[in-house]
């Protein structure tokens, strides 16, 4: 049985390689079909518009790698970025009554990424605890959060002062030059990483998500594992959510709407298996410039922002089919 896990685990590794690499070439393909279609992709602005938005969408993918890898599923990922953005911004525009306060960027901060955490404790205490399915019940709380989303702050988006330091949490540039939310990028990744394979709750998620009953029978609490698995997953999500609030200086109900379905497709992208049990979160990083360039692309040719969404489904589909594909082989490897 080791013997099988350890096989098991170079031929996961060896696939997801092998997918990060092709997907790089696709990258590249991809620049140089921009370039040449527009101007204006190779500029120094679009390129920092492409990394500041790179940092969301990544920083989202970060959130369902972990999900995923954990055999869970969370389609209420971007009504989370959505509503966690409008309670920080609510804080940092009107803390204690004053209009605008700088000093409660920390709280607000704070309120956002708490949001998200009370957001990922239902989640799981719902999915793990009674056992519904985590389409229905993620499914379930995207209704709730976008009702709240309407409500909250009085069915109006939340904007920021333009004299306020909140935007600069995502529109710095370090040395005049390098986006701060590259290092965001950088950094999140980094310590997730670290989290998912050199601790034991993070070694856990991987085990539930890819043997749920020998795991349960190692000893490993799956209720109180998978509860904290969707925390950590809204918890990023919400960070994404905070970033997004801060890079266009408003809590809109539009932000990160739709999101689950790129950090989805970037996280299936960059090698994450949606049958749990594995996933890259470099992988993901580069299934999160994948996304962004695709749609950078569009909308530097003006391509209807319907046909967007039409194309983003669409690779969504393929995704989930070549990872179903490379499941299949993996198996047919393990049993030869």
């Amino acid at each position: 049985m080791a013997e099988k896990a350890k096989k098991k685990k170079v031929v996961d590794s060896g696939s997801a390689k092998g997918q990060q690499i092709t997907m790089l070439f696709v990258i590249l393909a991809i620049c140089i079909i921009w370039t040449i279609m527009s101007e204006y992709f190779l500029t120094v602005d679009n390129w920092v518009n492409i990394v500041h938005t790179m940092c969301v969408t990544t920083v989202a993918g970060y959130a369902m790698t972990i999900c995923l890898i954990n055999g869970g599923v969370d389609l209420s990922l971007g009504y989370t970025i959505c509503f966690s953005g409008i309670t920080a911004a609510m804080v940092v525009y009107d803390f204690y009554g004053k209009k605008d306060s700088s000093g409660s960027i920390p709280i607000g901060l704070a309120v956002g990424i708490g949001t998200g955490i009370v957001v990922g404790l239902v989640n799981g205490i719902v999915v793990a605890r009674l056992g519904l399915p985590p389409y229905l019940s993620t499914l379930a709380m995207q209704m709730v959060l976008k009702g709240l989303a309407y409500l909250l702050p009085g069915l109006g988006p939340v904007y920021i002062s333009t004299s306020s330091r909140y935007r600069d949490l995502a529109q710095t540039r370090i040395g005049g030059v390098i986006p701060v939310t590259f290092i965001y990028v950088v950094a999140f990744g980094l310590i997730l990483w670290f989290f998912m394979r050199k601790t034991v709750l993070g070694r856990r998620f991987y085990a539930i998500g890819s043997n749920t009953e020998a795991a349960r029978l190692s000893g490993i609490n799956v209720t109180s594992t998978r509860i904290c698995a969707y925390v950590v997953t809204s918890m990023m999500a919400a960070v994404a959510g905070v970033l997004q609030s801060a890079r266009v200086n408003v809590g809109s109900q539009t932000n990160g709407v739709g999101m689950e379905g790129d950090a989805t497709v970037a996280a299936v992208i960059g090698g994450t298996s949606m049958g749990g049990g594995h996933g890259s979160l470099f992988g993901c990083i580069i299934g999160g410039l994948f996304m962004t360039l695709l749609k950078n692309g569009m909308n530097l040719l003006n391509i209807n922002a319907n046909w967007q969404f039409v194309l983003i489904g669409i690779f969504l589909v393929i995704s989930v089919v070549v990872d179903t594909i490379r499941r299949e082989r993996e198996m047919s490897k393990l049993d030869v």
